[in-house]
């Protein structure tokens, strides 16, 4: 019995290093300078390390390759293959950080795929470190459907809950907040024209 669990923890250790390549040769794929995409090139190369990773089990290598899937999958504008790579993470039991990363793209996603009910469906009991986000992505969803009330109260708890640390997105949520200020006033004056 020593030397099967010997084998077998020889085995796993080799599997780990071999994904520890493999995962390092996708983020060189994906690095690319400031304001530049991937070619298509790199795009492919992406396509086959990650989804070799991904074959491989459901770890951490795993769960970030689709993370990288998903969001290429963004940026060419396919949602659906973005919802799909977001749900296999969280349906290959990721740890508890990448499941709240997870939920949090995966909701996006779902708005921008005008998807609402089931994006706020993902935005329950976030964990104290993600509060900010997810009172954000729920203002995202009451703005999407032009609950102007709920929105505020979302960003607002967003922006109390927020890192003082992070200066940017204090910005970024005060610019959301600041833009609810001018959509009833904007639908007012057009109905005045009227």
């Amino acid at each position: 019995a020593y030397f099967g669990i010997t084998e077998w923890m020889k085995n796993q250790q080799q599997k780990a290093e071999q994904a520890s390549v493999v995962y390092e040769q996708l983020l060189q794929a994906v690095s690319v300078q400031p304001g530049q995409t991937l070619d298509a090139e790199k795009r492919s190369s992406v396509n086959q390390l990650a989804n070799q990773l991904k074959s491989g089990g459901s770890g951490l290598y795993a769960h970030n390759a689709a993370l990288f899937l998903a969001r290429l999958a963004v940026e060419e504008g396919n949602l659906e293959q973005a919802i799909t790579e977001l749900k296999w993470v969280l349906d290959n039991k990721p740890a508890a950080a990448t499941e709240q990363v997870a939920r949090l793209r995966l909701a996006r996603v779902l708005i921008a795929n005008n998807e609402l009910d089931e994006a706020e469906k993902l935005l329950g009991n976030p964990a104290e470190a993600f509060k900010s986000e997810y009172a954000e992505v729920q203002g995202d969803v009451f703005s999407a459907r032009g609950d102007v009330n709920a929105a505020r109260a979302s960003y607002e708890q967003a922006l109390a809950d927020n890192d003082v640390q992070q200066q940017e997105r204090s910005m970024l949520l005060q610019l959301k907040l600041d833009d609810l200020k001018l959509a009833p006033a904007a639908s007012a004056s057009a109905e005045n024209a009227q």
